[in-house]
């Protein structure tokens, strides 16, 4: 063996021995995760209820978007990207709940936001005819939207936020009737 290259590699494995004793020399198997705060909440009183409906019906075009701290949850749980949305359209804020609507949106639409009105192509190949958007809100609802929103099914069906608020209703509905809320997307 050539002297050059023996000294050559020897300072090669001294110089990556030395830069892993700088760090450690350990490699982390996966994210680190942050504690966030969560949010209690309790059942809506009449007046509460009747604020919500208001709040729900306003036009999406008046709301930007959500900066809040969203309740902890895993890291590898699927569509984390829609929950400050979804927080502020009234779904809860603890981590089971996240975690479900996580496998939910995966679950329906792999966190996409499915609509025949969508301006990218892929999506409006992935519309089945008959559910809509991020939740996959199934067009049997389309007279109750169209009294809660006040706007054609398909386009308010295709606003993700009007989606995911659509979704809340169908869900607070049922478990305030004390059925399982997920029930219309086959979670239960």
């Amino acid at each position: 063996m050539n002297v050059r290259r023996f000294l050559g590699l020897a300072l090669f494995t001294y110089l990556i021995c030395a830069a892993m004793a700088i760090d450690g020399g350990e490699i982390p198997d996966q994210p680190t995760t942050t504690v966030r705060s969560t949010i209690a909440l309790a059942d809506l009183t009449p007046q509460q209820q009747a604020e919500r409906v208001v709040a729900l019906t306003e036009p999406s075009t008046t709301l930007s978007e959500p900066s809040m701290t969203v309740a902890p949850v895993p890291y590898d749980t699927n569509c984390q990207e829609w929950f400050p949305t979804a927080i502020s359209v009234g779904w809860p804020n603890d981590t089971a709940t996240l975690q479900k609507l996580g496998r939910l949106l995966y679950k329906e639409t792999r966190c996409l936001n499915v609509t025949p009105l969508s301006s990218d192509p892929a999506l409006r190949d992935l519309f089945n005819g008959h559910d809509y958007g991020i939740a996959q809100i199934n067009d049997i609802h389309t007279a109750y939207v169209e009294q809660v929103f006040n706007m054609p099914f398909e386009e308010a069906m295709s606003d993700p936020t009007l989606n995911l608020r659509f979704a809340f209703l169908l869900y607070s509905e049922l478990e305030q009737a004390g059925s399982c809320g997920w029930k219309p997307w086959s979670l239960c």
